[in-house]
């Protein structure tokens, strides 16, 4: 009797112990839970390039993360959209209108804990099929793994499949278009642009693989929708509605350069053989991750938090849990004299703020209380789905 006490108690224990960890990894006999960020644009500007210009002539882009690596840390995998191009010195560096960033660009993003990256962006085509070519060969060095764009000239870009864990995540990247128009003809299939055929069939696509290589969820990366603009426009609403139905699970957008307002769209859709009235969330832009720009609010962004969670006994997974956690994009001189750029997460930096108001600028301080209570609202819901989180 003293035995089965002991055991009860010691699984109970187990137990709490689980639930009091940070939402990462969580396995069991019964289910598997993994936490995935996602976040929008990382921009190269000119100003972003010269600051990370160093006395060797080297580029350096690491403090651009300090403060938020150890927040990306808790993901079991993280990924965002790279809209630049990496096609080496001699093609020279540049900010917008046509990107160009030093390699030492990408090798800071993942050093910063990110695990993917989409690809596809109206910069995609900025230095040419050569621009499109070297960026993936830089990134398949650095075994950063990507979708959204190809090499090759007869198939696009297929979906990027990636196991966290046991799970298997399906991502899908597209772009409205490319500035200055569409690429040339023999180089049309390099950048993914936004077409529900091409959609439709990389759906399909995903879920005709076997069982060992079929994702358990898709995710859509879209970059798209009007610069600027605090709402998505009423065609996107409804082309959300249409990926949804397709068999997407989650739309992740950027591009405006804003965080705009988000959804929980309830579809009725096939589930289990069934219908089934789904919930589905569309974050139509995540704004800039990091960015030269500093008009309000183009310095801010957010990370998307996805709990996904799989049952170990019949396979079936689903998006159990959405957070965010607001973002701002720092233009600061540090300690040597030197200008620099640095993202910070929001919610802890006004609690440091609050500890030590010296830690920062009075007016900085002002500006993330403005950005909380701007994306809060962003985050609103009428079920009060997504929730805050450091």
């Amino acid at each position: 009797m003293f035995l089965n006490r002991f055991a009860v108690l010691f699984a109970l224990f187990a137990v709490l112990s689980c639930a009091s960890l940070p939402a990462q990894t969580i396995s069991t006999q019964a289910t598997i839970r993994i936490r995935v960020a996602v976040v929008g644009d990382f921009m190269c500007h000119d100003s972003q390039v010269s600051a990370a210009l160093q006395k060797d002539g080297t580029y350096d882009y690491t403090s651009c993360y300090a403060h938020i690596a150890p927040l990306i840390a808790k993901a079991d995998f993280a990924f965002g959209n790279l809209e630049t191009v990496l096609a080496g010195k001699a093609q020279k560096y540049t900010g917008y209108p046509a990107f160009n960033s030093p390699d030492s660009y990408a090798v800071a993003i993942k050093q910063a804990g990110f695990d993917a990256l989409t690809t596809a962006n109206n910069h995609s085509f900025d230095r040419g099929y050569f621009g499109v070519k070297r960026t993936l060969e830089v990134l398949d060095s650095l075994g950063i793994p990507h979708t959204g764009t190809t090499d090759s000239q007869q198939e696009r870009s297929k979906p990027l499949v990636v196991n966290v864990q046991g799970v298997k995540i399906g991502i899908l990247a597209y772009a409205y278009g490319l500035n200055g128009g569409a690429a040339p003809m023999q180089y049309r299939t390099t950048v993914n642009i936004v077409d529900s055929a091409a959609i439709r069939a990389d759906i399909q696509y995903l879920q005709s693989l076997t069982a060992a290589e079929r994702p358990d969820i898709i995710l859509a990366s879209l970059h798209w929708g009007t610069e600027y603009q605090l709402q998505p426009r009423a065609d996107q609403r409804k082309f959300a509605e249409w990926l949804f139905r397709a068999g997407v699970h989650a739309l992740l957008g950027a591009h405006p350069h804003v965080v705009q307002t988000v959804e929980n769209k309830g579809l009725v859709r096939v589930a289990d053989g069934h219908l089934d009235t789904l919930r589905f969330p569309a974050i139509y832009s995540m704004g800039n991750f990091i960015s030269g720009q500093r008009t309000k609010p183009r310095e801010t962004g957010v990370i998307v938090w996805l709990e996904i969670e799989k049952s170990a006994v019949n396979g079936a997974a689903s998006i159990v849990g959405l957070s965010y956690t607001p973002t701002y994009i720092d233009k600061y001189r540090s300690d040597a004299g030197r200008t620099e750029y640095r993202v910070l997460n929001v919610p802890q930096t006004v609690k440091e703020a609050e500890q030590n108001p010296k830690l920062y600028p009075a007016n900085i301080t002002k500006r993330l209380r403005e950005i909380l209570k701007d994306i809060k609202e962003q985050f609103a819901t009428p079920d009060n789905v997504f929730h805050l989180v450091e």
